[in-house]
């Protein structure tokens, strides 16, 4: 998320929850306390972890035949397809609606 956005969503946040205490309106201030404290917590992130750009150069991990350890395809209700079979539609009760 840019930080720029996580800012002002920080700020706008703050600035209800203020608004709310003035206003003596628990739904307002309790709402936008947490989401003020929960912002103020991904601007500490921010803080910690704005040098770290990840690993440079990382390969995903290769299996013993030499392809990619994620799998990319079929699912679990696809087999047929796998095995190279077709199935038979069968209408439903409601008319195929």
């Amino acid at each position: 998320m840019p930080f720029f956005l996580s800012l002002f969503v920080f700020l706008c946040g703050t600035s209800w929850f203020i608004f709310g205490l003035l206003g003596n309106d628990p739904f307002v201030y309790v709402s936008n306390g947490f989401g003020s404290v929960l912002g103020a917590l991904q601007l500490i992130l921010y803080a910690i972890y704005r040098n770290n750009k990840g690993e440079k150069g990382g390969k995903p991990a290769e299996t013993k035949d030499g392809g990619s350890s994620m799998e990319m395809g079929l699912r679990n209700g696809n087999e047929h397809l796998e095995r190279g079979k077709t199935i038979a539609v069968l209408p439903t009760a409601n008319g195929g609606l």
